[in-house]
C-alpha cells in the first residue's frame, strides 16, 4: 500500500526511472513510443487499443488512438517531460485506480516494445514508480515549472538547479527544441499537445502564456525555493 493513496480529483507528481539508469530514451523511437503510450494508455479502452496494435502488423498509432478515444480518460496529464532514463508526469486522478492503471499500461507497453526490438526479456523500470501528492496550489504551479525545466539537464547542464541560468533567451530556445516535454503547449498558444488535458487549473492562474514564461524565467534564475523539494528519487 502506498503511504498516500491516490484519490479522484487530487493531483500527483509521478516519477519513474529505468533499471540501473539505462538511458533507453536516448533512442528517438523508444521515446516516441513512450509518448504514444501516454496517449493510448489514458483510456478505459486502452487494453483494446493495445491489443489491436499487437494483433495487426499493419496497424497505425492513429487507429489505436481512435479505439482509445471511445473510452473515458483515467487521468488528466497537466505536464510531462521524458528524460533519457526517467520521466516526470503531473497528473490528476479522474477515477478510482486511474493513475495506477495508466502508469501500469504505459510501462508494460514500452517495455514490450523495447524488449521485442532488442530481443530480450525483463522489466524496464524500477519495481515501483514514485509519487507525491500535490496538496497545495503553490506546489502545483512550481512543480509544473520544475518539470518543464528538467530537460536543461541535457541541453545546458544542471546549473539551473542552483538557479544559475544566465541567458534565458538561449535556454528557452533549447527547451522549446526539446521534443519530449509539454512546455511548448504552455508557451505557444497555437500549439496543441494531444497528450495534455486539464491544464486550465494552471493556465488560468496566468494572464497569458507570456506571464507563464516570465514566471518560469524568474523561477529558473532567482527563486529561493530549492529544486530538491521537487525531486522524488
Amino acid at each position: 500500500m502506498r503511504k498516500t493513496p491516490f484519490v479522484p480529483g487530487e493531483y500527483y507528481h509521478i516519477y519513474n526511472r529505468t533499471i540501473l539508469n539505462v538511458p533507453e530514451f536516448n533512442d528517438y523511437k523508444n521515446t516516441e513510443r513512450l509518448a504514444q503510450s501516454f496517449l493510448i494508455a489514458n483510456s478505459t479502452k486502452s487494453s483494446e487499443a493495445f491489443q489491436f496494435l499487437r494483433n495487426n502488423k499493419e496497424a497505425t498509432i492513429d487507429e489505436a488512438l481512435d479505439i482509445a478515444k471511445q473510452g473515458e480518460k483515467l487521468v488528466d496529464i497537466l505536464s510531462y517531460a521524458i528524460m533519457p532514463d526517467h520521466y516526470h508526469l503531473l497528473l490528476k486522478e479522474l477515477r478510482d485506480n486511474g493513475i495506477s492503471d495508466f502508469i501500469r499500461k504505459c510501462n508494460i507497453s514500452i517495455a514490450k516494445y523495447i524488449n521485442i526490438k532488442n530481443n530480450r526479456r525483463g522489466t524496464l523500470f524500477e519495481s515501483r514508480f514514485n509519487s507525491k501528492h500535490v496538496d497545495t496550489d503553490r506546489y502545483l504551479l512550481h512543480l509544473s515549472l520544475y518539470i518543464h525545466l528538467n530537460p536543461l539537464d541535457i541541453t545546458s547542464g544542471k546549473e539551473w538547479r542552483e538557479h544559475k541560468l544566465k541567458n534565458w533567451s538561449v535556454e528557452k530556445e533549447k527547451l522549446l527544441k526539446y521534443p519530449w516535454s509539454s512546455l511548448r503547449a504552455y508557451l505557444d498558444d497555437n500549439y496543441q499537445d494531444l497528450i495534455l488535458s486539464g491544464t486550465d487549473i494552471i493556465r488560468d492562474q496566468f494572464k497569458d502564456s507570456k506571464e507563464y514564461e516570465d514566471f518560469l524565467k524568474e523561477w529558473s534564475e532567482e527563486s529561493l525555493i530549492s529544486v530538491k523539494d521537487y525531486i522524488l528519487d
